[in-house]
């Protein structure tokens, strides 16, 4: 997969250096020509395992690379003997290679004045067999018949001036005289080429970069999914893709919920300007049936690294019931919830502060406790407060620290009431005493764990390597996000970076550069990061000094008008209908007890 990108990419380069050169015409045909062929004759790029022509049909076109500019359209055409096609126009001019098999093509050009659509004429011009090696073009008013003979399956190599579903207008007649002009593959089903389980595993561990983008509902995903793969739903691809894939020539492999949603899938990323795609053959029930692992749940990876860290680290638990039986007896317990506000507002258990995420070393050292006061961190189940919990023993907190077992569900599973409503004390910011002593913590811990902190230059570096990954995330609060970051820098509250890092992360082995405003929660955050495996860098205190952008001063920025292959009618109305199912949803939702109706 990774040669044959390098290989189209390469020969595009030098058709576009050709185009730009010549123009559309005979003399760009000519010199079209043997490159293209070179191109074909690497025929290892294009087995017919990889383009194969679907069941029950004679030909399946795959999209090998289009361009964002919507100038130039590259294809393998995979066909049986019995293919045939009419004589039909390009409306562009095209050239087509063989790699094996053989076509036969008979030229024609058009006789008539166009006028009666219902009387063309067409007379013949020439024709050629096209095997191996072999190439010819033909400018965009002339008219071919295609049929592949019986020597085997072929595969022939087609370029054309602009991408295929964009050639409106074309036609075809019955027959080779000419005749009723009619139109001609409107919309084409264009394929991807595809991988099988043992490929895409192989790929996991060859060192290079690679994304496994699961398109499925989320509550599919959860159900089974190739483990690492990054759950992004089909009506989310084109407007995440962007933020999950900031280099546009990562290797892609796409997995749906059958082979043609993953085709159409990868022809969004392809639209989207990613030139490097794949798709899973058979999904993940193929994956399953190689005997490959199929893990089920939300932020599977996260969540075992967190069951993985309080057995290590035999972090301290108290259960619901403990709780409870301390607070009747007066014993004092700091109660502190880790995640962000809206999910503290919606449910928590009564009594708790909220310290979303990284920001609780700073909030947990400002509040006003006896010492040796306990401090249980609780979270929605255990993971984010087990790392909570954890986070403030490595830091060196000076009071026992206790993760809530289970969390809130925990304490409902207890019996016990939860609360909802926001905590007005979370918007406020630790005293700069606190933020001096986090920050000092934080340094200790990150400079004996050995947690790397860049500087300006290593991210300039990092950011114009075409040959890597880089994310750059904002792990301050939304709110502080809100009010000023640095442009380019996404907003990912460390706490929810830690929990979520499959879904923000595509691409397991890119680089990960977090930064703050504090000089706190980029070095826990990072600390947290390496230990999962992740190769992350901390910025701390980035954004003083600089000039930052506020979410007001994003939204004054008018909007770009979006091209025609940008975006589907197709995705529109996924989106909506997306948008509709979990309106309904909500509709259907226990509000006081928050349960799903049965078979959500």
């Amino acid at each position: 997969m990774a040669r044959r990108h390098q290989a189209v990419q390469s020969t595009l380069d030098e058709i576009r250096r050709l185009r730009d050169t010549l123009g559309p015409s005979d003399e760009l045909i000519g010199a079209v020509v043997p490159v293209l062929t070179g191109l074909a004759l690497q025929e290892d790029l294009f087995d017919a395992g990889t383009f194969a022509v679907d069941d029950g049909a004679l030909m399946t076109i795959y999209e090998l690379s289009v361009d964002p500019d919507g100038r130039l359209g590259l294809y393998a055409s995979a066909g049986m003997p019995g293919k045939q096609q009419p004589p039909h126009d390009h409306r562009t001019w095209s050239v087509i290679a063989g790699v094996r098999g053989a076509e036969h093509n008979q030229y024609f050009e058009r006789t008539d004045d166009g006028r009666d659509p219902q009387q063309a004429r067409l007379a013949p011009t020439g024709e050629r067999t096209l095997r191996r090696g072999d190439a010819n073009g033909m400018m965009g008013d002339a008219f071919h018949t295609i049929r592949v003979l019986d020597e085997g399956p072929a595969m022939h190599l087609h370029l054309y001036g602009y991408p295929l579903d964009r050639l409106a207008g074309r036609v075809f007649f019955d027959s080779v005289e000419g005749g009723v002009e009619r139109p001609f593959m409107g919309r084409p089903d264009l394929h991807t080429a595809k991988v099988t389980p043992a490929e895409l595993a192989a790929m996991g561990a060859d060192g290079e970069e690679l994304a496994v983008l699961d398109t499925r509902d989320v509550s599919v995903h959860s159900a089974g999914h190739v483990p690492g793969s990054c759950p992004v739903p089909a009506p989310e691809l084109e407007w995440r893709l962007d933020g999950l894939l900031p280099r546009r020539a990562v290797r892609v492999v796409v997995v749906g919920d059958d082979d043609l949603a993953a085709h159409r899938a990868a022809h969004a990323a392809r639209r989207r300007g990613f030139t490097n795609v794949a798709v899973l053959a058979g999904g993940v029930e193929a994956w399953a049936r190689a005997g490959y692992d199929v893990h089920d749940g939300i932020h599977t990876m996260s969540k075992a690294f967190g069951e993985h860290v309080a057995h290590a680290r035999h972090t301290p638990m108290i259960t619901a019931d403990e709780l409870r039986r301390r607070r009747e007896s007066g014993e004092a317990v700091a109660l502190v919830d880790c995640r962000p506000e809206p999910e503290f507002a919606a449910l928590h258990v009564p009594g708790a502060t909220n310290a979303p995420g990284t920001e609780l070393l700073a909030r947990v050292l400002g509040m006003d406790l006896e010492p040796g006061t306990p401090i249980a961190v609780s979270c929605a189940g255990r993971t984010r407060s087990i790392i909570g919990a954890q986070t403030l023993i490595d830091a060196g907190v000076d009071a026992p620290v206790l993760a809530l077992e289970n969390g809130t569900m925990g304490w409902r599973l207890a019996g016990d009431d939860l609360d909802n409503g926001a905590d007005e004390s979370a918007t406020t910011a630790p005293a700069p005493s606190a933020l001096n002593d986090a920050a000092a913590g934080a340094r200790r811990l990150a400079g004996s764990c050995g947690v790397p902190v860049a500087v300006e230059a290593d991210l300039a570096g990092w950011q114009a390597d075409d040959s890597r990954t880089t994310y750059v995330f904002d792990v301050n609060s939304p709110a502080d996000y809100a009010a000023g970051h640095r442009p380019g820098f996404v907003s990912a509250p460390g706490g929810q970076l830690i929990q979520e890092l499959t879904a923000r992360t595509a691409v397991p082995s890119a680089r990960i550069v977090v930064a703050d405003s504090d000089g706190v929660q980029s070095l826990l955050t990072a600390y947290w990061l390496r230990l999962m495996g992740r190769e992350a860098y901390a910025l701390p205190d980035a954004n003083r000094g600089r000039w930052l952008e506020t979410d007001s001063d994003a939204a004054a920025e008018p909007a770009r008008p979006a091209k025609p292959y940008e975006r589907s009618v197709d995705a529109l109305q996924a989106m909506r209908d997306y948008i509709e199912w979990e309106l309904d949803l909500l509709d259907r939702v226990d509000a006081d007890s928050f349960d799903l109706p049965h078979g959500t």
